[in-house]
């Protein structure tokens, strides 16, 4: 009779450990959902980044940010119902083109198979205040990527407080899924955050390690780009499956 408690006990006790596993899996997976391999290096090349597709689509990371060039290239290596989704940085890293020449960018990319379109602003035309200007450039930007959705870059290492603050409402009013926040820390997230009152997702940049990945999106990242992004899922996934 005791041994018959013992098994039921023992087995009710395993059933709890594995439900615990699967809840930590399931945060894992939800965080790694977050994270975004940034390969806009000068030193990409086809070979690495379909490596980088398969290896990201079997993690099922949020995204891959590539050149507009190598699009077709990742959707090849990617093939059919991927977990992973595609965007085309355009315009990178300072926004100089003109719109014209950013449109028809995003163009090209949507015909190519992005899922979604990453374009940088026109830095020198938000430090001038031009914000009539930005506007819209995010409207033709937009009509532009069709269905797709439309992420904006900032700078926050060149654009001030107020030009980044004014940069950002901006772009959440004209329609902009997400903005991506080059070079802001958490405090600058959770400003930014704050400001476009959920108009648009947030995603900050080079988280460097779990911590830093986890302090960014507790200040309010929706996303993260990093550059060893595929370490670093692989690590949160690792961690929760061996605790």
């Amino acid at each position: 009779m005791q041994d018959e408690k013992d098994a039921v006990t023992l087995t009710e006790e395993e059933q709890y450990r594995e439900f615990k596993r699967i809840k930590r899996m399931d945060e894992a997976k939800a965080s790694v959902l977050k994270i975004e391999c940034d390969c806009l290096s000068p030193y990409t090349d086809k070979t690495s980044l379909k490596e980088t597709c398969k290896t990201a689509d079997t993690l099922a990371i949020g995204a891959i940010i590539v050149f507009p060039n190598y699009v077709k290239a990742c959707v090849n290596a990617l093939g059919k119902d991927p977990q992973v989704s595609l965007i085309a940085a355009v315009s990178y890293p300072f926004g100089e083109e003109t719109t014209e020449v950013k449109a028809a960018a995003v163009k090209r990319a949507v015909k190519d198979g992005v899922d979604e379109v990453e374009v940088c602003a026109p830095t020198a035309f938000l430090r001038d205040g031009n914000l009539a200007y930005f506007k819209k450039e995010c409207k033709k930007i937009k009509k532009a990527a069709k269905n797709s959705a439309v992420r904006v870059t900032l700078d926050c290492s060149i654009l001030n407080e107020k030009e980044l603050y004014k940069a950002a409402v901006t772009a959440a009013d004209a329609g902009i899924n997400c903005l991506r926040l080059n070079g802001a820390d958490g405090e600058t997230v959770a400003k930014i955050k704050a400001a476009v009152k959920g108009k648009c997702l947030i995603k900050a940049e080079k988280a460097d390690s779990a911590t830093s990945f986890a302090a960014l999106c507790t200040m309010g990242a929706d996303t993260v780009s990093c550059t060893q992004a595929l370490n670093l899922a692989q690590y949160i996934l690792k961690q929760a499956e061996s605790e």
